[in-house]
């Protein structure tokens, strides 16, 4: 079966201590072994004594039940303060240890004990709210159900189940636990670093600071309410670490950046030093990092509109300096709005960034730690933080961006081939510099199923087949010529738009795409072909002395590729230069 990775942080174990491990890979496989033995156990204790009720006084049924029952629980007795946090539950004076406990999150540990209270292992427990409805009642449903009803049938997978063999590797820390499933790479989902530092952080608080269990998981809910994502959870531990580092209390020596492979390791020290401080510590930033992952579910404002134009840059390296940016008071900054003018700043420099691929992302982290400790001198020299300060740092420092030369040669280059997703939020951009109170489409809108409603269309298709008619429009019915200027020309901002409806326009000719229209419920003609107000599709360009739109041209060749590319070039260069370009 495998092996499991366990961690056993014990020094020494006297007689009298019961082993409990930490499973670091291996909770699946011995979570769904204990169901399917709590299914054969009901099937014993109902099925086999209904066809045979004298079997209730048979040697060899009473030591299969008590078999499964000693693989599910134990009775144990703990001295003084050595009652463990883990896999403990209580009735009465009694106390039974769980062989295995699935983890607190998403109630599997509260369904896994109401499991084993209705099939009467345990003493009866209260049924969590929906239990039915997840995943380890579901198994324990589905097993019953498939499993032999019959007293033979139910041995034989009984001792089938006896002969599994796993190989047991215990370490003496969770870094180490950690860094050997990396090594040895298993298949399944293993604990990940937030689940490893929240079971020990967990039983740190109340082993050393007599915090109850329940009280600090709950704390540790709320933290993880402002981290919905487990992508957003690892990273904000990474980010945190990074940008606070020249704290001397968060500091560790010879740690200069949290990477994923050290995390473990540099959380497991800052707890053995101070759980409680941490903690405190970890739950106030992820306040602040919400408004940064999340910006749309906080009020409108400049500041929060230009949080979400960073978010869909995809500027998550500029998270580490925002989140010391954030966390410091107003006192700290020389002028208003600091904060505002930063951000703003980041979301030019992400989509130079992103499009020129230039600093390297290996250099992010170092860059955005080296703007946070280079603030934080100056605060320790008795300074201000200026937004100048800051420009300066960020335009001439160590992070210094490519020149605006080289992102137009890259706008002006096929750029949804090279980059699709800034290329959508390029043509995005340009879109609603037209926005008013009478025109505001929401081009960010998503489906039920989580798509984007206005995807990217391409007018002259970028199929491999090119159609005929566009054949004839392209090139005059010279096939060699129009996949050239295919090849050249498709992917580029000037023959791109955005479109709410782009399966219904596809490879259709260009007078259909321009003038496609579909009645709605109330049956008003609405257009949704190149004439649909958009004002991407409005945005004027020259050809031979006469202006023209997407909208309004007649025909569509290479000369109104290349011009319409042009005005959008430079268009998103206005929009995205920095201060005295």
């Amino acid at each position: 079966m495998g092996s499991i990775i366990c961690v056993d942080e014990k020094d020494e174990h006297s007689p009298t201590n019961e082993l409990i491990y930490e499973v670091v890979d291996g909770q699946q496989r011995l979570t769904t072994i204990s169901i399917l033995l709590a299914a054969i156990y009901t099937k014993y204790t109902n099925e086999v004594i209904a066809k045979n009720p004298k079997i209730k006084k048979d040697d060899e049924y009473i030591i299969k039940l008590n078999s499964i029952r000693q693989r599910l629980i134990k009775k144990v007795s703990f001295s003084g303060n050595s009652l463990p946090c883990w896999g403990i539950f209580k009735s009465g004076k009694v106390t039974y240890c769980l062989r295995v406990q699935p983890s607190t999150q998403e109630s599997n540990s509260d369904d896994y004990k109401f499991l084993l209270g209705e099939i009467r292992i345990l003493p009866e427990v209260p049924s969590p709210r929906n239990c039915g409805n997840r995943r380890i009642y579901r198994a324990y449903k589905y097993f019953h159900k498939h499993i032999p009803d019959n007293y033979k049938g139910l041995n034989d997978l009984l001792e089938r189940i006896y002969r599994l063999s796993f190989i047991h590797i215990a370490e003496a820390s969770q870094s180490k636990a950690f860094l050997l499933f990396e090594t040895l790479n298993y298949r399944g989902v293993p604990l990940s670093a937030i689940d490893i530092i929240k079971n020990k952080m967990l039983a740190t608080l109340e082993s050393k600071y007599a915090v109850k269990i329940d009280d600090s998981y709950e704390e540790w809910q709320k933290l993880l309410n402002n981290l919905p994502k487990d992508s957003d959870q690892d990273r904000f531990l990474r980010q945190f670490y990074n940008a606070f580092k020249f704290d001397s209390s968060i500091k560790i020596d010879k740690v200069t950046r949290a990477t994923r492979s050290n995390i473990i390791a540099i959380y497991e020290s800052l707890i053995k030093e101070d759980a409680r401080r941490i903690f405190d510590q970890l739950g106030e930033k992820a306040e602040i990092y919400n408004q940064l992952i999340d910006p749309e579910e906080y009020p409108v404002s400049p500041l929060n509109n230009s949080l979400v134009n960073l978010e869909r840059i995809s500027a998550v390296p500029s998270y580490t300096f925002l989140l010391y940016l954030f966390s410091l008071d107003k006192s700290n900054f020389a002028e208003p709005k600091v904060k505002e003018k930063t951000v703003e700043l980041m979301c030019k420099y992400y989509f130079r960034r992103n499009i020129t691929d230039y600093p390297s992302t290996r250099e992010l982290d170092a860059i955005n730690i080296d703007l946070v400790e280079k603030c934080q001198k100056e605060i320790a020299e008795g300074r201000k933080i200026s937004y100048s300060f800051i420009s300066s740092l960020i335009l001439k420092g160590k992070g210094k961006p490519s020149t605006i030369a080289k992102l137009k040669e890259l706008l002006a280059d096929n750029l949804f081939y090279n980059n699709d997703g800034m290329a959508r939020y390029a043509l995005a951009k340009l879109d609603e510099t037209s926005h008013s109170r009478e025109y505001d489409p929401n081009l960010w809108e998503r489906n039920e199923k989580g798509l984007f409603v206005w995807t990217v269309e391409h007018i002259f298709p970028q199929g491999k087949n090119i159609p005929l008619d566009w054949i004839d429009m392209m090139a005059d019915g010279d096939k060699e010529e129009a996949e050239k200027i295919q090849g050249e020309w498709v992917h580029s901002l000037g023959n791109l738009t955005l479109s709410g409806y782009n399966s219904k326009l596809s490879n259709q000719s260009f007078v259909k795409k321009q003038r496609k229209a579909v009645a709605n419920i109330f049956g008003n003609e609405i257009h949704i072909g190149y004439k649909n107000g958009l004002a991407l599709n409005n945005i004027e360009f020259n050809v031979g002395g006469k202006k023209y739109s997407l909208a309004t041209a007649k025909g569509w060749k290479k000369k109104h590729i290349e011009a319409r590319n042009k005005i959008i070039v430079e268009m998103l260069l206005k929009l995205f230069k920095f201060e005295n370009e």
